[in-house]
Parts: C-alpha cells; structure tokens; sequence
C-alpha cells in the first residue's frame, strides 16, 4: 500500500491495515491519556503532540513497513529505574521501534510515556 500524507491523524491511522492500524490507535489514546492538555498535528509526516503554547512537539510516532516507531522520547540516566525499558527499544537518539512482527509492548509504551510526562510539561 503507497501510504498517503494526511494533515488528520484519524485519516493517517485508517490507512493502514490491522494490526497496526490497531497498534496505532492504542498508541494514540495511550498518548492523550498521558498528555492531555496537547494539541493532536501532523508534523513531518506524521502524528505528533505538542503543548498548546509551543510548536515543538513532545511526541510523535509513525507506521513503516516493520514497525512502529515513537520519536523524540527523552532519555534517561543509566541508574534510572525505566533505562533497560528505554534501551531494550531504542534504535537512534530519541527514537524507539516496536516491530510489527512482536507482541506490541503496551504496558512498557506507558511506562515510558509516563517517564515522559514527567520530565516534560504539557
């Protein structure tokens, strides 16, 4: 499928077959969930949520061929309880990947969202 670039992240999710596109929408309320005060966009592509007063996104994610990638997610400290979760994940600087062929890790997606949220302000 040629995936289209949309400006609505309903639009952008719906393109994709399942089980991703039910991945995606997973990871969409999980991300309202923990950010709830953001404004929902597409920046680069793709869906992003970033804090009414700025334009810097807090976090976006994005489907490709073999996984399912979450971007500019902070880092942490070695010593820090969720850097294994982070680091088992981790493909680039601030980028995660979930491959499309594993379990999608819900419960460790949160973890790291919540870290997230407490390290930004939304």
């Amino acid at each position: 499928m040629s995936y289209q670039e949309s400006k609505d992240v309903t639009v952008y999710i719906a393109q994709f077959d399942h089980p991703v596109r039910d991945r995606l929408t997973q990871l969409r309320h999980l991300i309202q969930s923990r950010f709830p005060h953001s404004i929902e966009d597409i920046s680069y592509g793709m869906p992003c949520y970033r804090p009414a007063t700025g334009k810097r996104g807090v976090v976006y994610f994005a489907a490709a061929k073999k996984h399912i990638g979450l971007y500019a997610v902070v880092d942490a400290e070695p010593n820090e309880p969720i850097h294994p979760v982070l680091q088992k994940y981790k493909t680039g600087r601030g980028t995660l990947q979930f491959k499309n062929t594993a379990p999608f890790p819900i419960d460790s997606i949160n973890e790291i969202l919540l870290y997230q949220a407490t390290k930004l302000t939304v």
